[in-house]
């Protein structure tokens, strides 16, 4: 692939309490750990994860690194979700480029590597804890 300028809307926050109401949309989602908040809205803390899916509703809900997500939770913290669209043809390198500048703890792939060609990215909506604009070189 040749560089490439990409942008993703996120949407969010959701807690578990809400995953029913995530959309169930092929693209990439990001786990943080959050307060609970009266007014439904959680605090965002800290970025735990990164992934992408065909459906990112049934893959945050089914995930094999739930339990892991869930340990790295503190005293009065919960998972919370946010979520963008984005099609097959980009989703990996949208998770790679993510990774590979964010390193959240419980991602292992793309943290030391990133095997696409230079990539742009904007970022907007839900954006807390991640960069808003950024470029990644290749790094294999």
């Amino acid at each position: 692939m040749s560089d490439q300028i990409l942008s993703l809307k996120l949407l969010g926050y959701w807690t578990d309490e809400q995953l029913g109401e995530i959309p169930d949309i092929s693209g990439i989602f990001c786990v943080y750990a959050g307060t609970a908040a009266d007014d439904g809205e959680p605090g965002i803390e800290r970025l735990l994860y990164i992934g992408e899916s065909g459906d990112v509703r049934q893959r945050i809900r089914h995930h094999e690194l739930r339990e892991e997500w869930a340990s790295r939770l503190e005293a009065g913290e919960v998972l919370c979700y946010s979520v963008a669209a984005a099609t097959y043809v980009y989703r990996e390198r949208l998770e790679a480029a993510l990774v590979h500048v964010h390193k959240p703890p419980v991602n292992r792939d793309y943290i030391d590597r990133f095997p696409f060609d230079t990539t742009e990215m904007h970022l907007r909506g839900r954006t807390d804890k991640l960069m808003s604009q950024f470029i990644v070189e290749r790094h294999d």
